[in-house]
């Protein structure tokens, strides 16, 4: 019988100018290798003790880039990972690095992903290596979750196992000073979205109601405030927190569920996810309050979003609320697509998430349809 390897929390280091102090201590005497986003290649050569610096075109990844990562990682045989960049790289650099210890189970997971939407690693594989991210962007929590991202032929997959989540994360505000306010603020948008997605689950933990919906409360003050070098740290640690608290204890599967019709969007409309999630959430929630229980249950989700925005103030209809604080922010939405391309997105939609699928079970192609006719898109 093989083990189930038992979930636990990253280690965190947070502060200003963290990085390379707390990269020399955690790869003192072990072979380390950086993964970088190639843009960000002098952040990796200012670091002690890396001495392969392996950059990755964060627009290019894809599950051959994954395997040719672990295939050098191997070769260098490194102990431990400094991966630097986006949600992409550190993806990237959490499934190469199960392949470091087992090219086997990689090479099936990457098989795997070039067919189904939905990879589960196996319950016993545990990671190759230590992964110390160093996030240079916010909102997705890569640093801290145990699940990856790996674009296939098809297009992206999820890998889902305690083996991807990093060991340890370094928050450091030098890196998110640079970023635009936009994409701050859509970093607090895509982390209240995290929260709110895990409530509308009808089974409900109280703690995590209380976690989620304080960290839902901050995240939307913060997006309202000036974004400072302290308060984009605050806003990189309540993403972390949305992993690492109880907020997401009790969660439905595959939940926000959103994200997965977002993804489609953003594939064949050729935009950000962010973009496409400004465009449909709102619908995505009216459906919740309209009754549709197959994207989730309205009572849980009218609670979070009345206790989460009540001192915005926004609108306490999820909905309405939503679509107010995407306005507010001035956050941009997808640009309509055509007929077409929203039938493109409907059919996949079914065929890699609904239908019989883990993820949005019951919804088929024309019920995507439907929702995505009654979008907010871009004008």
């Amino acid at each position: 019988m093989s083990a189930r390897v038992p979930r636990r929390r990253t280690t965190l280091f947070t502060g200003s100018a963290r990085t390379e102090p707390v990269v020399a201590a955690l790869t003192a005497g072990r072979r380390a290798a950086a993964v970088v986003d190639a843009r960000l290649v002098d952040r990796a050569d200012r670091l002690a003790g890396v001495d392969l610096v392996l950059p990755v075109d964060a627009d290019a990844v894809d599950a051959a880039t994954v395997a040719l990562l672990s295939k050098r990682l191997r070769a260098h045989r490194s102990d431990v990972i400094v991966v630097i960049g986006g949600g992409t790289a550190m993806d990237a650099a959490a499934v190469a690095a199960v392949g470091v210890t087992a090219p086997r189970t990689l090479e099936w997971a990457l098989d795997r992903a070039a067919h189904s939407a939905v990879v589960a690693l196996p319950a016993d594989a545990v990671p190759g290596l230590d992964v110390v991210a160093v996030p240079t962007t916010l909102g997705t929590s890569a640093e801290c979750n145990a699940v990856a991202i790996v674009r296939a032929t098809g297009g992206a997959s999820l890998l889902l196992g305690e083996a991807l989540r990093p060991r340890y994360a370094i928050l450091d505000d030098v890196h998110y000073r640079t970023l635009a306010a936009l994409d701050v603020r859509s970093a607090c948008l895509e982390a209240v979205l995290r929260l709110a997605g895990a409530s509308t689950a009808a089974r409900s933990h109280r703690r995590a109601h209380a976690h989620a919906v304080a960290l839902g409360r901050a995240l939307i003050s913060l997006g309202d405030g000036a974004l400072t070098d302290a308060v984009r740290l605050r806003i990189a640690r309540c993403n972390a927190a949305t992993q690492r608290s109880a907020a997401l204890r009790g969660r439905a599967p595959f939940s926000p569920r959103h994200w997965y019709l977002a993804h489609e969007v953003s594939f064949v409309a050729r935009t950000t996810k962010m973009r496409a999630t400004a465009a449909i959430i709102g619908r995505v929630w009216q459906c919740i309050e309209e009754g549709d229980t197959r994207w989730g249950d309205a009572g849980p989700l009218e609670t979070f979003w009345r206790e989460a925005a009540h001192d915005a103030p926004l609108p306490l209809t999820p909905a309405a609320g939503i679509d107010a604080l995407i306005a507010r922010w001035e956050l941009p939405s997808a640009s309509m697509p055509d007929a077409d391309a929203r039938a493109s997105m409907a059919r996949r939609a079914e065929q890699r998430w609904g239908g019989r699928g883990p993820a949005l079970p019951g919804l088929h192609a024309a019920d995507f349809r439907d929702l995505l006719e009654g979008a907010r898109w871009q004008r």
